[in-house]
């Protein structure tokens, strides 16, 4: 029997161009002489649909594009992953569904059983759990079909579970001569390994057959990394699909694969691939054709020029230089060797006369009164109104250019350098974002190493760098690490070596500037706790 693993990108809410999608997929797979299709987890609706669920027509048309679907199956079975209704009055009365047709119509539906209610995950907020569960037949082939979190539960992989009972099993103990896992999971640095040392355990373990199959593209801060995959009965990997674009595969069960001695790139190779898609998708699918951001002569916002000429195209990305009189003579020349590296767009607009301008209009007001970083955060939101304007003039996506180390600790201006429409490098460390610069520049040099190796500053006042205010990044970053993807509290960090009085300086920035994140523009999610949907703390508060 031939199987097509349809690795497909799909976007919320987007019914009838999802299902154009599946259709183009289907005649592909039919033209191939594929006796099966599988599609990923809420291909029709796209993931993560969050609130549109609880529009009941929403809901209604997505259950006639499955309809609709049903009639594809004509020629080859399909799997595909949508919702459907219960029919009690009880709770949400919808269920996350893999739906097996066949013949033209449904035949069967397998409905998700945990449902994951951590991290970036809320469907406990909108699907019904189930605990029923049947097996599928096309042609002499039965198929225990689960769909994503139901294979996350194995006892015998996790030292910690988050279920008292694994979906699998009890779908392995119908005895099925293939299992099926459809997938939406999301991109994070390390889970392409995690998920295939888990797969091939399943596999292993239950002595069958495992297609997985997840979705692949960007909605809004999540990636997906795609990587759909097929593990033989002994676990050993035998098929993979590519990982970050759309890709159709053919399994045949008759044929004898050779093994795959499969090595996941390294992490910051993944970060680049996962960073280009994302802001690729992020405007693609929010139609916009082009970006411009501020270019200061940093490592931030050079590396979100360079990633958004990749993603986008030189043509489309505009860089804007906007000098002090605090800016280096270096800064300027080096952005201007970097757009000339890139071959992008740039433009140049001075702020020294708009500063001068907006002091003397505050003169009155701030008589007798040193200046602060009050005079500081203006320069920054000077820029801010520039590009916000040039965005609006022109129609083009604001890339705000802002790191994660900065966005913890507050060290970031609202309504100035935290403008934008998106914030590519938002969940990437200032100590990763170097690393990512020297990782373009392994061939040659793209981002001038004179950025790279520059002390970093906001340059907004005489002789400033950012560790007159931050501790070093070497040390900063990792601090930052334990205490927001690890959740460790003071007295833990400080028992790993860390300073107490930097352990405590950096602890209490990270918690003050709150208030700046929830006003934040989205980001991309790489790491496995970004600072947006996944991370939900309270502005105020009194805990320390």
């Amino acid at each position: 029997m031939k199987i097509a693993l349809a690795q497909i990108n799909t976007t919320v809410g987007n019914l009838i161009g999802n299902f154009n999608k599946i259709k183009q997929n289907v005649n592909t797979a039919i033209h191939l002489g594929a006796n099966i299709i599988i599609f990923p987890e809420l291909s029709i609706l796209g993931y993560p649909p969050l609130d549109l669920l609880d529009k009941q027509t929403f809901i209604d048309e997505s259950i006639e594009y499955l309809l609709e679907v049903s009639k594809l199956s004509d020629k080859i079975g399909i799997v595909v992953g949508g919702v459907t209704r219960d029919t009690d009055q009880v709770g949400t009365n919808i269920f996350n569904s893999a739906v097996f047709c066949t013949n033209g119509k449904i035949v069967n539906v397998h409905n998700k059983s945990l449902l994951p209610n951590y991290d970036v995950f809320d469907e406990v907020r909108y699907f019904e759990t189930s605990k029923d569960y049947s097996i599928s037949k096309i042609n002499t082939c039965k198929m225990g079909v689960s769909i994503c979190e139901d294979a996350w539960n194995d006892k015998d992989f996790w030292v910690h579970r988050k279920y008292d009972f694994d979906p699998i099993e009890k779908i392995n103990s119908l005895g099925p001569d293939l299992l099926i896992n459809i997938s939406a999971s999301p991109f994070s640095i390390g889970k392409e390994k995690i998920r295939t040392q888990m797969f091939s355990q399943i596999a292993r373990k239950h002595s069958t057959p495992l297609i997985y199959i997840n979705q692949v593209g960007a909605n809004t801060d999540l990636i997906f990394d795609g990587g759909s995959k097929v593990f033989d009965r002994n676990g050993n990997l035998i098929l993979i699909s590519n990982r970050f674009e759309e890709d159709l595969k053919i399994y045949d069960t008759e044929k004898n694969y050779n093994l795959i001695q499969y090595e996941p790139p390294s992490d910051i190779e993944d970060i680049f691939e996962a960073l280009i898609l994302g802001i690729r998708d992020y405007c693609r699918k929010t139609g916009f054709e082009k970006v411009l951001l501020g270019l200061s002569g940093g490592i931030d916002s050079a590396l979100v020029a360079t990633l958004a000429k990749f993603a986008l195209g030189e043509e489309n990305v505009l860089c804007v230089m906007m000098p002090s009189q605090f800016s280096s003579e270096g800064s300027i020349a080096h952005s201007k060797k970097l757009i000339n590296n890139l071959g992008v767009q740039g433009t140049t607009i001075p702020i020294e006369t708009l500063f001068n301008q907006f002091k003397e209009s505050l003169k009155n007001e701030f008589k007798n009164l040193k200046e602060d970083v009050t005079e500081e955060n203006l320069q920054s939101r000077i820029r801010g109104t520039l590009l916000m304007s040039l965005s609006n003039k022109f129609g083009y996506l604001l890339l705000a250019t802002g790191n994660k180390s900065e966005l913890a600790t507050g060290y970031a201006t609202l309504y100035g350098d935290m403008c934008g429409g998106l914030a590519p490098i938002s969940d990437l460390y200032k100590t990763t974002v170097y690393e990512l610069a020297k990782y373009i520049n392994r061939n040659s040099e793209v981002i001038p190493n004179e950025i790279i190796n520059k002390i970093p500053s906001a340059e907004l006042k005489p002789n400033q760098s950012d560790q007159d205010t931050l501790p070093p990044y070497d040390v900063l970053d990792k601090i930052l690490y334990q205490y927001i993807e690890e959740a460790k509290e003071l007295d833990e960090i400080i028992s790993m070596g860390f300073e107490r009085l930097i352990v405590e300086k950096t602890l209490k920035m990270v918690d003050r500037s709150e208030y700046k994140r929830k006003q934040a523009a989205p980001g991309l999610k790489v790491t496995s706790k970004a600072f947006g949907t996944g991370r939900r703390f309270p502005i105020v508060q009194g805990w320390r």
